[in-house]
């Protein structure tokens, strides 16, 4: 059998800041241009277990491959099996590539995966593009997948495995389950052992140069040392409430084979990095005992870091953390369940200037709490005092399966069973939404705006990123940034 897993191109994402005439102002994709780890590991779990098959790969996103082009690249692969990714927001490109695959391989079995047949499992199960969706996570479903099809046996019993005809049956049985997030209906796929699976295999896309606009180079792998977050946001929506680390020499070989790659720049994409200082204290220490010399960097909590660990990651590589901070009021941030304070945000970032490590804060405004255009304006005066080397600033966005989605829809802030009714047939025109109990959705894409451009163009601001620079990719990238809150009106 040949099987091929496609990341669809990005061409009709719904916008999540748009201004009056559906323009976002600095989206995902103004960051930079990521791997997709998930779709990998799949692909590489499937090669290891069943290797008697063909395997192939297109990222579109990072291949630059167009809707107009995929179709052509699908024919000459001729599948047997096609497994498409898929995020809610980009589930437009996601129909438009079942499309194309159907066409180019009418006898082909389409499966979807990704994050939103997990968040949608019902609506999913229902789309006829797919023969069949995967809720969870993919590794041993996709495989078992596999196996029954190449030898014709039913493959409606694999767990987490659904069609339209079967995911009825299995609605609300799910049961309390500490592991998930408390909105999967439907038992999940789910990998109790995440070392047991082989690193995601990097052959598939070692031609596609991938960066980040904070990074340093246009060779950066992104890297899953553990899997789940056990914490409480009621903005977040992670389906994996159970956080299982990986074994650390198994990361740091990976590393290594990433190296031998020729990628230079690593960057850790665990929900929870640093889920305790010891932690990121064994991950330094892994690294010494292989005198391993890599710049890296992670996303993380002010609360999961002393000033221990963070020196022993600086004197181990470590150029930047990017921190959720989120917002610059206790209020706000009991609001989100966060379970950290202002104070300890200041301690964290005064930490790391004193030990010459590069912060990102991540950044909201619309919270609740921010009844008036002066609450922004103060809440970003906390971040521009809190002084971190970059921002990256968003208005707070209110996904289906979350405590504030909820709470919004009691309170009728927003009208319930948009998503659900987009998700079984969607089009275009269809946003994201924000709490607009006291703001609209206008004034604030005006202060997002306006709060970038304060930030980042104070003359100190702008001498001290000249000679902190390193790289030449660093510099364009910051002249790629600067070009883009400009232009954006």
């Amino acid at each position: 059998m040949k099987v091929l897993l496609i990341n669809p191109p990005d061409e009709n994402v719904v916008p999540e800041f748009p201004d009056a005439k559906g323009e976002g102002f600095l989206e995902a994709s103004d960051f930079g241009k990521f791997p997709p780890l998930g779709p990998l590991y799949v692909l590489s779990y499937a090669r290891n277990s069943l290797p008697q098959h063909q395997y192939f790969f297109l990222d579109c996103v990072g291949e630059g491959i167009s809707h107009a082009a995929l179709g052509k690249r699908i024919l000459d692969i001729s599948p047997d099996l096609i497994g498409l990714t898929s995020f809610t927001i980009s589930l437009i490109d996601v129909l438009k590539a079942a499309d194309s695959a159907r066409r180019a391989a009418p006898s082909a079995h389409l499966c979807l995966g990704g994050h939103h047949p997990t968040a949608f499992p019902i609506e999913s199960a229902a789309l006829s593009h797919f023969d069949s969706i995967i809720v969870g996570e993919g590794e041993h479903a996709f495989s078992a997948l596999i196996e029954c099809l190449e030898h014709k046996r039913d493959h409606t019993s694999i767990r987490g495995l659904y069609t339209a005809d079967t995911i009825g049956q299995h609605v609300d049985q799910h049961g309390k389950d500490a592991r998930f997030h408390s909105y999967l209906r439907v038992p999940a796929a789910y990998v109790e052992n995440i070392d047991s699976l082989p690193p995601p295999d990097r052959a598939y896309i070692k031609h596609i140069d991938y960066n980040s606009i904070l990074g340093l180079s246009n060779k950066l792998a992104t890297i899953l040392s553990s899997r789940g977050c056990p914490c409480k946001c009621t903005f977040c929506d992670v389906p994996y409430k159970k956080y299982r680390p990986r074994n650390l020499e198994l990361v740091i070989d990976e590393i290594e084979g990433c190296i031998a790659l020729g990628y230079g720049e690593f960057h850790f994409y665990d929900d929870l990095f640093n889920i305790t200082p010891s932690r990121v204290e064994a991950f330094c220490s892994a690294l010494e005992r292989r005198n391993m010399n890599i710049v890296w960097d992670f996303r993380g909590r002010v609360n999961g870091v002393t000033r221990e660990s963070l020196a022993r990651a600086k004197s181990a590589g470590l150029r930047l953390i990017s921190f959720g901070v989120e917002t610059g009021s206790d209020e706000g941030l009991l609001r989100l369940r966060k379970g950290a304070t202002v104070a300890q945000a200041e301690q964290a970032f005064r930490w790391c200037r004193e030990l010459g490590i590069k912060t990102v804060a991540d950044y909201m405004i619309g919270l609740p709490n921010e009844k008036t255009v002066s609450d922004v304006q103060n809440n970003i005066d906390f971040l521009m005092r809190l002084d971190p080397d970059y921002a990256q600033i968003a208005i707070l966005s209110l996904y289906p399966n979350t405590q504030l989605y909820d709470e919004a829809i009691s309170r009728g802030v927003i009208t319930p069973g948009r998503w659900e009714a987009w998700a079984r047939n969607p089009g275009p025109g269809f946003r994201v939404d924000h709490w607009n109990e006291f703001l609209s959705d206008g004034e604030l894409v005006d202060l997002h705006r306006d709060s970038y451009r304060r930030f980042y163009f104070r003359w100190r601001y702008i001498l001290k990123r000249l000679f902190a620079l390193r790289s030449l990719h660093e510099m364009n990238s910051n002249v790629l940034g600067a070009l883009k809150l400009l232009s954006r009106r």
